[in-house]
């Protein structure tokens, strides 16, 4: 028997047999080809142990994506490749070569404009995955470019120190007036491929989402802190007694200590708020409706509705991975596209209402992904003029 990694199919094999060795549910015969895999080389037995540390948040996609592919196939090719010694009569292998150079040399032109024409050739030098970007608007209309690795940077803002370190903006207030000052309002914007975090003047934390914007006023001195959101965000609400309001465009929701995540593009048909923590109240102009832990509200066209639902899936992107559960092809690559930063273009409209299930980290290079989407799926990816096209 053979457990040799050539092909995706292969590798998705041997991923579903580390996966099933974590979860203890291993037949006998999985249990012999998943050894024997094992024993081939040493540089399986180190791919498995580097996926041991995280056995227990690992999927069978992230498994499958560990594997060098090209790496296994020139090995398969040099094992079955092995050269043969063959005598020729040395008018003979004139005779040969006369024929052959010509073939042969018709051969490399084909090779080169097969390797010069591959679909996604030069996707991974102009797409490359988002990172901790984004941009301080302060009250005065100015602007701060905000990166990780930049020195400690330090502004005031309406009696408060603004903060920007370890990938994080800070506000603290500096202020002890009994009067309270005029309210001063600062916008945190990722742009796409983007992603920060916020430490608002009460000690709740935000972190924004790519394509995200949030307006916050420096410090809460009224009754109730509200700030306004476009986009996507994970918000984890200190409780100080007041209400904290998150508005958007089509909804309001209201808490007083949680963990929740609102995502509110424009250019999504709904709006969801996922609670993790605590307890939220929806609102909309009609409807007002209470979430506990682990429930869902979904506002499309004016209807809000309530259900369970596995809050993982839809606050992973905090953790640098895209989960999708029977997403269309049409929201995957908004999403692709809101994080790698790229156009794209359905040539084939029916390949919109292509469906993909599946986790996938954020920081791997785009044609993985792409080639994973081709793999599972009958869509097909080609890069041409700076631009995705989805056949």
């Amino acid at each position: 028997m053979s457990v040799i990694v050539k092909t995706m199919n292969d590798r998705f094999d041997i991923a579903e047999l580390i996966h099933k060795h974590f979860k203890g549910e291993l037949t006998p015969d999985d249990e012999s080809r998943f050894l024997e895999w094992l024993g081939q080389s040493d540089k399986n037995k180190a791919l498995f142990e580097s996926l041991k540390d995280h056995q227990q948040a690992l999927t069978r996609w992230e498994i499958y994506q560990q594997f060098d592919a090209d790496q296994a196939w020139q090995a398969m090719q040099a094992h079955l490749e092995k050269p043969k010694v063959i005598t020729l009569h040395t008018r003979l292998w004139r005779y040969a070569a006369a024929i052959l150079l010509p073939i042969l040399a018709v051969g490399a032109v084909v090779y080169i404009l097969q390797e010069s024409t591959e679909p996604l050739a030069g996707v991974d030098d102009s797409i490359l995955p988002g990172k901790e970007q984004a941009t301080l608007i302060l009250a005065d209309g100015s602007e701060v470019e905000l990166v990780p690795d930049q020195s400690t940077k330090t502004i005031a803002q309406g009696g408060t120190k603004v903060t920007n370190q370890n990938k994080t903006i800070r506000y603290e207030s500096i202020t002890h007036e009994a009067k309270p000052l005029a309210v001063v309002y600062n916008v945190l914007k990722t742009p796409t491929g983007g992603t920060y975090q916020l430490e608002l003047a009460d000690g709740t934390r935000v972190t924004l989402n790519a394509e995200s914007s949030l307006r916050y006023p420096v410090s809460f001195s009224d009754s109730t802190r509200t700030v306004h959101l476009s986009g996507e965000a994970y918000f984890e609400v200190t409780h100080t007694g007041s209400p904290f309001i998150v508005q958007s465009e089509s909804q309001r929701v209201q808490v007083l200590g949680t963990e929740f995540n609102v995502m509110a593009y424009a250019n999504e048909t709904l709006v969801q708020t996922t609670l993790v923590e605590g307890s939220v109240q929806v609102e909309t102009n009609s409807q007002k409706r209470l979430l506990k832990p682990g429930q869902q509200a979904v506002l499309e066209a004016e209807n809000l509705e309530v259900s369970s639902v596995d809050t993982q899936k839809y606050t992973a992107w905090k953790s640098g991975k895209f989960q999708f559960n029977n997403a269309s092809m049409d929201e995957v690559m908004r999403r692709l596209a809101r994080w790698y930063s790229f156009e794209y273009e359905f040539e084939n409209e029916q390949s919109r209402e292509l469906h993909f299930t599946g986790r996938i980290d954020n920081r791997q290079k785009i044609s993985g992904i792409l080639k994973m989407l081709e793999a599972t799926t009958t869509v097909r990816f080609e890069y041409t003029d700076k631009r995705i096209i989805i056949q």
